[in-house]
């Protein structure tokens, strides 16, 4: 519209348009009022599993020690944005909930989903695959990598593990977020198990250290009692 100005084209219009594009170009942007709670929880029992952690009869049970707590973190119209990954168990369930609540929620995978769902959605997994695929279809999802486990620039580094480096990157968006507060929501049973690497001990240590993330902890144990 300048160079029709300057050539002395309809200038009038030009110059109604052009201050019409700078007005809206100067404007600040409205920033949103919101609240980011990064969700991590353990996963269902395998079948076999020597020592119950997650039984698959406390679905429900999860369930509802998740939406009360999304509840009270919800109340009084504060709005929250939710991040999570996929895993079965306690990240679908969130996600789920979050729909049923009305709060917006994004699948974070370390991994493209189709190799995500390989490699989590083992034997036994079947209906928890189905619930993930279906997951896909209704909420946005962010993918870490292009690729299964690490890039190649980090895959020759002792103590790089690809699950751990997605709770750091999940946490590294939340704190560059425009989000008044962070949290972290965690079903947890207070034991970080030796030998399982990016587990949720390892998100509730980040998150701790992070210095910058409010801790809840939704203690796990209660799902084995009776």
């Amino acid at each position: 519209m300048k160079l029709f100005d300057s050539l002395g084209f309809r200038p009038n219009l030009a110059d109604a348009v052009i201050a019409a594009v700078e007005a809206h170009l100067c404007r600040p942007a409205a920033k949103e009022d919101y609240e980011m709670v990064i969700f991590s929880g353990h996963l269902i029992d395998e079948p076999g599993r020597p020592e119950p952690r997650f039984p698959p009869d406390r679905v429900e049970k999860a369930r509802q020690l998740i939406k009360d707590r999304l509840l009270s973190l919800q109340k009084e119209g504060r709005k929250l944005r939710v991040l999570a990954s996929a895993a079965p168990g306690s990240d679908i369930i969130c996600h789920e909930v979050c729909g049923e609540i009305n709060v917006d929620s994004t699948l974070c995978l370390p991994m493209p989903r189709n190799v995500y769902a390989s490699q989590v959605f083992t034997d036994g997994f079947d209906a928890w695959r189905t619930r993930y695929f279906n997951l896909l279809e209704k909420r946005p999802v962010l993918e870490l990598s292009d690729r299964a486990g690490l890039p190649n620039w980090l895959s020759t580094k002792a103590g790089v593990d690809a699950w751990e480096r997605g709770n750091e990157w999940v946490l590294r968006m939340a704190l560059s977020s425009s989000a008044k507060k962070i949290m972290l929501l965690a079903l947890w049973n207070q034991h970080e198990e030796p030998g399982r690497a990016g587990g949720t001990g390892h998100s509730v240590r980040i998150a701790r250290g992070s210095g910058s993330v409010d801790v809840h902890i939704i203690d796990a144990r209660e799902l084995l009692a009776n």
